[in-house]
């Protein structure tokens, strides 16, 4: 740190806040947009938004005259859950969320972009002063505590300037790759879509229950559900990807340690469907058993069981479950407000596709699987490659705060994110 750069809590420098708490029953179908922590994300990333949610012209006008409102230059900060997003205000026509974002106002001598900066440098700090068991939760009287450096404004400024410049360019990037990214999704999802729209000459077209049975997992009892490794994972639709799949949950892992009735232990190949929405995207979601005499079949997930003598092929109908119009029929036979739920029943009464003998179906689903194969593969870099650019960000952003910025450093970070160099 610079010798000449004073450490100050944001205490001694302005006022940190929430807003007037907005009850439910004042949501009005148009007027003043209201922001949650998701809009302030997105507004935090220069993203375009479009809220849900609103209140009346005459309660925010309410609100300003007796409370305040956000004032231009003012920072809005993500206090749970996600900690640290940052939007320094320019647009006044909105209000916020209490609780979940704390509002830094009147601050002083200091230029907020370069309070925004100064934040982002130090963010790891701010998640750990946070607590909380369910989330996490940035209180106020910590952040207060926060220090920062405090060089001169015209220094603060300079910073601002090469740091602006040096970010465009690898916000410019990580846009480039998240795009890439993007498409290569849409290409595998659209050739997908296309296969079983189209569908094959001689395809046949069978309700699910006619070709085979869903069968509805055991209520193993909570008291004998540990943390503790044992021999049986008990899989819940947290053990589905919402795009299909199993997916392996660490340490939120659940395993079993009480009786098993017979019938409920799977092998590897048995075919799951998750018929309750735990998270979006997760109804509806199959999964094929990776390993025999390991995992459990607990409620709420459909087993299949097909009819004796139907050639079925798990890879061909694992990638048809996949598809836009299978998904959307679930979603259409589902029922419930907060939690959506199907039924094997109602699983069985939606169409499928397929060729009548195995052999074609397994053609089909190997050529699915090394396009999806492709598709994970092309993934992974541009993940990998986010990631490396994200890192160069918090890379600069130390350097800024740590005095050692120049403009040939900010030049150079600028140079490498056009040219894709994330490392």
């Amino acid at each position: 740190m610079k010798k000449k750069w004073n450490m100050v809590s944001l205490e001694q420098l302005g006022k940190i806040t929430s807003s007037k708490r907005i009850f439910k029953s004042e949501y009005v179908d148009a007027g003043i947009p209201f922001y949650r922590t998701k809009e302030i994300k997105e507004l935090a990333n220069g993203r375009k938004i479009s809220t849900e949610l609103y209140i009346s012209k005459d309660r925010f006008n309410e609100i300003n005259r007796k409370f305040g409102a956000p004032a231009i230059g003012d920072l809005l900060i993500t206090a749970i859950g996600t900690i640290g997003e940052i939007y320094v205000v320019d647009n006044t026509n909105f209000y916020f969320k209490d609780g979940n974002v704390l509002w830094l106002r009147d601050f002083r001598d200091i230029d907020p972009y370069f309070l925004k900066y100064s934040l982002m440098a130090f963010v790891d700090e701010l998640n750990g002063i946070s607590h909380g068991s369910a989330y996490q939760a940035l209180p106020i009287e910590k952040l207060n505590k926060h220090k920062i450096p405090k060089p001169s404004l015209p220094e603060q400024k300079r910073i601002v300037a090469i740091l602006d410049e040096a970010f465009e360019g690898i916000d410019r990037a990580i846009a480039n790759t998240e795009k890439n990214l993007a498409n290569s999704r849409e290409l595998f999802e659209s050739y997908l879509n296309a296969i079983f729209t189209q569908k094959g000459y001689g395809w046949l077209e069978k309700k699910l229950e006619n070709i085979c049975s869903i069968k509805h997992g055991f209520a193993f009892k909570g008291e004998f559900f540990t943390a503790e490794k044992s021999d049986y994972i008990l899989l819940t639709p947290g053990s589905f990807y919402e795009s299909g799949g199993y997916r392996d949950q660490g340490d939120k892992t659940k395993y079993y340690i009480g009786e098993i009735p017979d019938g409920f232990i799977l092998k590897k190949g048995d075919f799951l469907f998750a018929m309750t929405e735990q998270a979006v995207g997760l109804l509806g979601s199959s999964l094929i058993v990776p390993e025999s005499d390991k995992f459990l079949h607990n409620q709420r997930l459909g087993l299949v069981q097909v009819t004796d003598g139907f050639e079925w092929h798990n890879d061909f109908f694992f990638h048809q479950f996949n598809t836009q119009k299978f998904r959307s029929a679930v979603q259409s036979s589902a029922s419930g407000v907060k939690v959506r739920h199907t039924s094997p029943k109602k699983l069985g009464a939606i169409s499928v596709y397929f060729p009548p003998n195995i052999a074609e179906q397994k053609v089909c689903a190997d050529t699915l699987n090394e396009l999806y194969a492709e598709t994970q593969r092309l993934e992974t870099i541009f993940r990998q490659k986010i990631a490396a650019l994200n890192e160069l960000k918090q890379s600069i952003l130390q350097k800024a705060f740590t005095g050692e910025l120049t403009a040939d450093t900010a030049n150079q970070v600028t140079k490498a994110a056009k040219e894709g160099i994330a490392a």
